[in-house]
């Protein structure tokens, strides 16, 4: 729109010097001029509607842009028909008249009644009622609610994962949110104790916040309560009234803390209609110099959980093999909804209608007290 600006101006500046040089046809330099002066005012006020006033923008009664035809009739039957419209006052010699061309005279002659159609051409903009249009994603009333519950033993900082069991479960965790934008998804750690990190949320941003400050120590890390962190994933489940509901449990070890055993916790989520997926990250015996010489992890315990609710049991023995099991896991449970979004709506007509009041004052000023005519 800029582009078709500053060409339609260009030609008109050009077609108005051609006519100092070229005297014939008149009427035809006067009608081209006054079609190129339109264009370059249709262009200018859609330039500054794209803008000012954003590219979201509907009209409420678009068929009054029907109008914008007016303002052009009256550019050309105004450079056509000038002395129609020019009241003409008869002096003696005035034969002897001498027509002066300059810049002030241009500007005397045009740039009111320019201002007068552009004012014009904004008042039918306003009329039509611009609105802009701001849509909004509603998240789906129904989805699959995740509780997320990670393992913050010390443990966890064995180096057999990149750069090590933590760190890699916080980044495949972190990518995991990132795929299920519409899903709710909360955070349970745990290791002696169990403890809420975040609630159930739309809000991944603040949840991958809340991962990025998981630290191994947050609460006692010498032993593992995988009951109490199940427990307490389920009992924030509960009340969800999501069509799926899973907890994803992260592990590195067995069970040898807490006050829920782990399988009354698995039955629990059972019937509550919560599945468990168990994610067991170690490294086998003697496959790298950092594994344990013993299996640190109860396969047997984690299998028996995933069966009990409903859900599956992997083994990651490094950090690749954990992002699949969480891709595996997404697409398991997958969400599938129709998209909805909410319309707000804003009235953009009144700049518009304040740049024309602006416009018919600025003409009335210059007509009637800068660019008087006098006989």
């Amino acid at each position: 729109m800029s582009i078709l600006c500053i060409v339609s101006f260009l030609l008109l500046v050009a077609v108005w010097i051609g006519g100092h040089f070229y005297k014939k046809y008149p009427r035809v330099q006067a009608f081209v001029l006054a079609g190129l002066a339109g264009l370059c005012i249709f262009s200018l006020i859609g330039w500054m509607f794209t803008r000012f006033l954003s590219a979201d923008v509907e009209f409420t009664h678009p068929y009054a842009l029907i109008l914008l035809i007016v303002p052009f009739l009256i550019s050309v039957s105004t450079a056509l028909f000038k002395e129609q419209f020019t009241r003409q006052i008869n002096f003696p010699l005035a034969h002897l008249k001498v027509e002066q061309s300059s810049l002030r005279v241009l500007f005397t002659q045009w740039l009111a009644p320019l201002l007068y159609i552009f004012s014009l051409c904004l008042l039918i903009f306003a009329l039509a009622r611009p609105m802009h249009i701001k849509r909004t994603v509603l998240p789906p009333t129904e989805g699959v609610d995740i509780m997320l519950l990670m393992d913050v033993s010390a443990s966890m900082k064995n180096p057999d994962f990149s750069p090590n069991r933590f760190v890699a479960s916080q980044l495949t965790a972190q990518h995991f949110i990132s795929q299920r934008p519409s899903d709710r998804i909360g955070l349970v750690v745990f290791a002696k104790q169990a403890m809420l990190q975040a609630p159930l949320t739309l809000d991944h941003e603040a949840l991958q916040q809340y991962i990025a400050s998981m630290y191994l120590g947050m609460v006692d890390p010498h032993w593992t309560a995988i009951g109490n962190g199940l427990g307490t994933a389920v009992d924030h489940l509960k009340d969800s009234k999501a069509k799926s509901k899973i907890i994803i449990l992260l592990t590195d070890g067995d069970s040898n803390a807490g006050s829920v055993p782990p399988l009354l916790a698995a039955k629990t989520a059972k019937s509550l209609g919560i599945r468990v997926y168990t994610i067991g990250v170690a490294s086998a015996p003697g496959q790298t110099i950092y594994s344990s010489a013993e299996d640190e992890i109860n396969e047997g315990l984690l299998m028996e959980i995933a069966d009990i609710t409903g859900g599956k049991f992997y083994r990651a023995n490094n950090e690749v093999e954990l992002a699949k099991i969480y891709n595996i896991i997404n697409q398991l449970e997958t969400t599938v909804f129709t998209p909805a979004s909410s319309v707000h709506k804003t009235d953009r007509y009144f700049p518009l209608l304040l740049w024309a009041i602006c416009g018919l004052l600025a003409a009335f000023i210059l007509e009637r007290l800068i660019f008087i005519k006098v006989p």
